[in-house]
């Protein structure tokens, strides 16, 4: 989903939707708001829903906005019992449905489903004051809840779509992945009556505030390439904060030029947490084996250090940690991808959390210990103008947090990413944990698309959500489905 998580490309597995699905990423990963991007999509014919609601609980309030969907038919044969697979769009501009690089695709076609995607509120195009308002006082309207009535008030409205022969009795799955598999947890919580199962990939769907585990499984996810590569990204932490801090005023700045121009409009907190989270991307991403080998290949450490600088620079947004020059700004432009997340670091300061801290245990430490809570508040602060900051024990009492309970619903988790300590990491009757153990396996993994060349545990989570799919739409699972 589910950090100050922002922007920087992804380069991974093996063949070029790895690197494809890298640089779109590169516009939206990590940062101790930041959760994660949409899945790569880029298929789907492209409509607009006019008539969503901007206040689904105030019933005096009949204002509408229009909300961008797409729907993708090419597997589709309309019938009383044909699925539909409702694919939910998260914090960034949704480009369409999962394209067939990935598995919810490869499912739809196995199955014979419609595969639909839907915009989230403030996010791309579907903008209930228009682009140009990013005004806080519009943003109270960004909230879990209304982003769960959306999605309630569209299947609604979408059943008597004719142009795509809907009927009543169909199936509905619902799926998504980080943030967006929260939703598609919580939609299934909230709104039993409107599916018959969910796909929740990586869901944090534990609101917390102090995210200290966090840092916790950053450590030990770099520990599986040897003890050396968390060593150096302590040794580096280490640095950056010294010339940060421990030097003159000027010496400092002439340090922090080489962030670029803009980083000399950060504070010194919002740099390194600029840096943290440009390690931490990468890790989330399954690209941890590459960091390492990237970290590790150095004998020298001012080229070390000059060579970090510069790839952080290309795989992160600097801008996302600016709060009082960037994020402050209230007008948005979807033409730029989204690379100021002030909506996503609204939902993060006033309902979510999710705020990374160093770990409890100083030798376990991946980032600055001057990045704490306190940090956050003041950056929310200044981002918003208002003293935001979210009730997260209320939070999780109206959504479930760990103890939710509801049927029929998957949640993945990878054993590398380090949403797993916000996750619901056990199987309670029909909600089926799956947890993928493998090398480099994070977050996500199991969005991304099956093929032979696939790690082991990747093509068992595959082949489990496959017949528990089945189990829901009631067919009978091939003899070769073994889970």
């Amino acid at each position: 989903m589910f950090i100050m998580t922002f922007k920087s490309p992804l380069l991974l597995i093996s063949c070029l939707f790895i690197l494809i699905l890298l640089l779109q990423s590169a516009s939206a990963i990590l940062s101790s708001f930041k959760h994660l991007k949409s899945f790569t999509t880029t298929t789907g014919k492209q409509f607009t829903f006019n008539g969503q609601l901007i206040d689904h609980y105030n019933p005096l309030d009949g204002r509408t906005f229009g909300q961008r969907y797409w729907a993708a038919d090419e597997f589709y044969s309309p019938g009383p019992n044909s699925p539909i697979f409702f694919y939910i769009c998260g914090e960034t501009t949704c480009s369409g449905t999962p394209s067939n690089t990935s598995y919810p695709y490869q499912m739809a076609q196995k199955l014979g489903a419609l595969l639909i995607a839907l915009e989230h509120r403030f996010y791309g195009y579907s903008q209930p004051f228009g682009p140009q308002s990013m005004k806080t006082e519009n943003l109270r309207y960004l909230t879990v809840e209304q982003a769960l009535g959306d999605l309630s008030y569209f299947m609604s409205w979408f059943k008597g779509n004719y142009a795509f022969k809907i009927y009543d009795s169909q199936p509905w799955i619902t799926i998504g992945g980080s943030y967006t598999g929260c939703l598609s947890a919580w939609l299934r919580n909230k709104y039993p009556h409107l599916t018959v199962g969910a796909w929740a990939s990586s869901p944090g769907i534990n609101s917390i505030l102090d995210f200290s585990d966090f840092d916790y499984q950053v450590y030990l996810s770099v520990s599986k390439s040897g003890p050396q590569c968390p060593q150096t990204i302590q040794n580096l932490t280490q640095y950056f904060e010294s010339q940060l801090y421990d030097n003159p005023a000027n010496v400092s700045q002439a340090f922090k030029a080489r962030f670029g121009e803009d980083a000399l409009k950060l504070s010194n907190e919002e740099l390194l947490c600029f840096i943290a989270d440009s390690f931490v991307v990468q890790v989330q991403f399954h690209q941890r084996i590459q960091l390492c080998d990237f970290l590790t290949n150095f004998t020298d450490f001012d080229q070390l250090v000059n060579a970090t600088i510069q790839h952080f620079l290309e795989i992160n947004e600097i801008r996302d940690y600016g709060a009082s020059y960037f994020v402050s700004n209230d007008t948005f432009d979807p033409e730029m991808d989204d690379r100021i997340q002030r909506q996503w670091i609204y939902q993060t300061c006033s309902q979510l959390g999710w705020f990374i801290t160093p770990s409890n245990k100083s030798e376990y430490t991946m980032r600055s210990s001057r990045i704490t809570l306190d940090y956050y508040k003041e950056f929310c602060r200044n981002a918003f103008g208002a003293d935001l900051w979210p009730d997260t024990e209320r939070f999780n009492n109206d959504f479930g947090g760990v103890d939710l309970r509801t049927t029929n619903l998957i949640l993945t988790s990878g054993c590398e990413d380090p949403w797993q300590w916000a996750a619901k990491n056990t199987t309670t009757g029909s909600m089926t944990h799956i947890y993928v153990n493998c090398d480099d396996c994070a977050h996500c993994i199991d969005l991304y698309n099956d093929n032979s060349t696939n790690p082991e545990g990747q093509k068992q989570a595959h082949a489990q959500i496959y017949g528990l799919l089945l189990d829901y739409l009631g067919q009978s699972k091939p003899e070769s489905i073994i889970y």
